[in-house]
């Protein structure tokens, strides 16, 4: 299900670049997830779930799929739904 409108669109930042190629915090280099706040870049739920640990440390609930481009999801953790 993919969500129209969500209280966390407020918290994307147009325009932001993701911050390195691999996981800022142990280093894999994939799957990836951006920060759609600050760029941060993690490595997601099947690996070690740094994308998560981010939004829980942070409260930056929406993330993009890596690499960024027409085939990219956007993501609410704190939904727990895809946004459109």
């Amino acid at each position: 299900m993919l969500k129209t409108e969500c209280d966390h669109a407020g918290q994307i930042v147009e325009g932001v670049e993701p911050k390195a190629a691999a996981c800022e915090t142990c280093g894999i280099e994939g799957p990836l997830r951006m920060c759609a706040t600050c760029g941060y870049v993690g490595c997601c739920e099947s690996k070690n779930s740094h994308d998560t640990d981010h939004w829980q440390e942070t409260g930056h609930a929406i993330i993009m799929r890596m690499p960024i481009n027409a085939d990219s999801f956007t993501y609410c953790y704190e939904h727990k739904d895809y946004l459109k």
